[in-house]
């Protein structure tokens, strides 16, 4: 599998927080969050809030939500 970017990372964080997803993939997602600063603090911020509004049970996120976060994560990536 190529290296991630972020915008890649971005589009494949719900995959691999929901646990889905092949094994080259998510080991991509691993390698370039080990590595960049700001898609780790996008994660673990999700994760994190996840686990707070769930209590730890997986739910799915309106569409409107996810759609609106897309849009200012894109947003603040491609600004820097």
């Amino acid at each position: 599998m190529k290296t991630m970017d972020c915008k890649d990372v971005l589009a494949n964080l719900s995959c691999y927080i929901d646990g889905e997803g092949s094994d080259d993939l998510r080991r991509a997602l691993e390698e370039h969050i080990a590595r960049c600063r700001r898609c780790r603090v996008v994660f673990d911020s999700t994760d994190r809030l996840l686990r707070i509004v769930t209590d730890a049970d997986p739910f799915e996120v309106p569409l409107s939500v996810s759609a609106r976060l897309y849009t200012r994560l894109e947003k603040v990536l491609s600004d820097s």
